[in-house]
């Protein structure tokens, strides 16, 4: 029965997004301002071009990564030695470059008519993906889902209700229960 529940009838389709000269700076605002673990960029067509996920500010953010300790002490040597306007010059020049500096330019993607197990089995077998854009043929950007789009399922009666009917004569339906909770 979980087959039948499609990416469709989870995806928020009220997508914030970005456009890839959308400056790094912003984006940053964007997701902490939504309280989201990324956001989708997009074109003019609102076709999707890329993913900036929080994974990729602490993979790409260089010069300044905001990395793992060691990463980071070896990173900041040189800006030790060098000037302080030098460091403020390069933060700068970062925070001003746009969202295709450090956006995943072929982000995992999920069309509307995947199933709720193939996003689940996507979130498991990629770990650092979250969101996931969904898009048509065509590459338009038409919702997104999140671990947190799956986790809330587990609450949400109605949603069980609504998926999980057995018909009856006469159009007569019987709820089950939530086949996600044992």
């Amino acid at each position: 029965m979980l087959e039948a529940i499609l990416v469709k009838d989870i995806m928020n389709k009220e997508v914030v997004s970005v456009r890839a000269d959308t400056p790094v700076a912003e984006v940053v605002k964007v997701l902490f301002a939504h309280g989201f673990n990324g956001v989708p960029v997009v074109d003019d067509g609102n076709l999707l071009v890329g993913l900036i996920t929080d994974y990729d500010f602490i993979a790409k953010g260089s010069p300044i990564y905001f990395s793992p300790l060691g990463r980071v002490l070896k990173e900041l040597e040189p800006y030790r030695r060098a000037d302080e306007k030098t460091l403020e010059i390069e933060i700068k020049e970062l925070l001003a470059s746009g969202a295709r500096r450090i956006m995943n330019a072929e982000p995992i993607t999920l069309s509307p008519t995947s199933t709720l197990i193939d996003a689940a089995d996507l979130f498991l077998k990629h770990h650092r993906v979250n969101p996931i854009p969904v898009i048509e043929d065509d590459r338009k950007l038409v919702g997104i889902v999140s671990r947190y789009d799956l986790i809330k399922l587990y609450a949400d009666p109605e949603f069980w209700a609504s998926h999980f009917r057995a018909d009856g004569d006469g159009g007569a339906s019987e709820e089950k229960e939530n086949p996600l909770q044992s």
